[in-house]
């Protein structure tokens, strides 16, 4: 995790700086925060501890427009897994005989559709993985894009309030702590899981 952190501070950091401070800041955290949630490699709350860095002031403006752009990326992506389901995933399915299993599986993600979107923003597993996987399977779109929007706002405003509060450091408490939130919340939900449905 260190190994990467730092490969991504080294290529990207310099430019997400450069555009923090440009004029067009908001237009490049909507673009970022758009293309975080369909395709980009790169997660949109590190643009926003740059943001934060170089205007704090602006805290506000940054947090609706993260959100917006970020759940407007998610409905998005919703619908190409979606409309990419019926034109080829259905077909693999028939081919391998696993529709009962895509059935189950379907039946399970829409029964807890929120509250998998609300969580997943808190995993190491990136977003696109969810919203992909919400398409596919047809999700219940309404519980699907509000849990998303829970989730990725609170991940939002945490990561707003703590660049707010410690500065530059708070790259290193993302990296120290964030794995381990993931892990707790991975067994929680394991723990959950287990009793629910034995």
């Amino acid at each position: 995790m260190r190994n990467i952190l730092e490969q991504w501070h080294a290529r990207t950091w310099p430019w997400f700086i450069t555009h923090a401070e440009s004029p067009y800041a908001l237009a490049w955290l909507a673009l970022v925060g758009f293309a975080d949630a369909v395709f980009f490699p790169i997660a949109t709350e590190l643009f926003l501890v740059a943001l934060m860095l170089a205007q704090p002031a602006r805290w506000r403006s940054f947090l609706i427009i993260g959100i917006g752009s970020s759940t407007i990326g998610a409905v998005t992506g919703y619908y190409i897994a979606k409309l990419l389901f019926v034109q080829f995933g259905m077909p693999i399915l028939v081919f391998y005989h696993l529709q009962s299993a895509f059935d189950a599986a379907r039946h399970f993600i829409m029964g807890h559709v929120f509250w998998a979107m609300a969580v997943a923003s808190f995993t190491p597993v990136p977003d696109k993985v969810f919203i992909y996987a919400g398409g596919f399977l047809s999700a219940a779109f309404l519980p699907f894009i509000a849990g998303y929007f829970l989730g990725r706002g609170a991940r939002m405003a945490i990561v707003v309030y703590l660049t707010g509060r410690y500065g530059a450091e708070v790259l290193t408490l993302i990296n120290r702590y964030l794995m381990w939130f993931a892990v707790l919340l991975v067994i929680l939900g394991t723990i959950y899981a287990v009793l629910h449905f034995m």
